[in-house]
């Protein structure tokens, strides 16, 4: 059932390096069994309305989420906003439609 692995970042600040970087500052979650999808036509329709790009679906079990905004693929190392969350009547497990973040955004 689950193909992949995530890390969910926990709220921290994001602090200035003497480059003008930011570099985000808190603590990633243990490593979490995740189940990569695609997205389907009725998720790119909802993002598009919302001002947003769906570019993932994630499917994890609902007692690892507790709200977190960003999310760590382990594979790649690619970071994902959280922009929407569904869980299913009756189901253990809950899925992110997800937005990959570009690269040099905090």
């Amino acid at each position: 059932m689950w193909n992949e692995s995530i890390r969910l970042l926990k709220k921290g600040n994001s602090t200035q390096d003497k480059d003008g970087f930011y570099q985000p500052e808190g603590e990633l979650s243990e490593s979490i069994p995740a189940s990569f999808t695609d997205v389907t036509r009725n998720d790119e329709i909802l993002a598009s309305q919302e001002g947003y790009t769906a570019d993932q679906n994630i499917e994890i079990l609902a007692c690892n989420y507790s709200g977190e905004g960003s999310l760590m693929d382990e594979s790649d190392g690619s970071i994902y906003e959280v922009r929407r969350t569904y869980r299913r009547n009756k189901s253990m497990s809950m899925i992110l439609t997800c937005e990959r973040r570009q690269n040099g955004t905090v």
